[in-house]
């Protein structure tokens, strides 16, 4: 019986190679263009990782300086005007100083106007991508310590 099963793989594919016969090869006509005899051609492409930092280090809490805060974390300081625009004096949650024109957006939210008193705000749900809903914030200079 054990022989019998050795010499069964052996006939099968004897049997499978008899019935293809010999590959015929199709009668190219002068004119015609060669087909082509691979479908899939393999091309060799090197990695190049446009992002390079080292894995074993751990991660940073450091955010870039124009991350994007959420509108209640902004304190608004002031306004100035510079080349015939507006920008707002914004102080964030981590005591970065910095000035904003008209349109910048944040987390929830964008800068709609600044004006003379105080810097409008539209802010919308963190959680929604609809961005026509929304209420409107109006936040009013702080008045620094030691002026009058």
């Amino acid at each position: 019986m054990i022989q019998r099963l050795l010499y069964l793989p052996l006939l099968t594919g004897a049997l499978l190679s008899a019935q293809a016969g010999p590959a015929a090869k199709p009668a190219e006509s002068p004119g015609a263009e060669p087909a082509p005899q691979d479908v899939a051609i393999v091309k060799i492409t090197p990695y190049k990782p446009s992002i390079l930092r080292d894995p074993f280090s751990a991660p940073s809490d450091e955010r870039p300086v124009d991350a994007l805060d959420v509108i209640e974390d902004i304190a608004v300081k002031g306004m100035i005007r510079k080349d015939g625009k507006n920008f707002a004096i914004v102080s964030d949650s981590r005591g970065n100083v910095r000035w904003l024109p008209v349109g910048h957006r944040f987390k929830d939210g964008e800068i709609t106007s600044i004006s003379d008193k105080s810097v409008t705000f539209h802010q919308w749900e963190l959680n929604t991508t609809n961005r026509s809903v929304f209420r409107t914030i109006t936040k009013t200079f702080k008045r620094e310590e030691g002026k009058r």
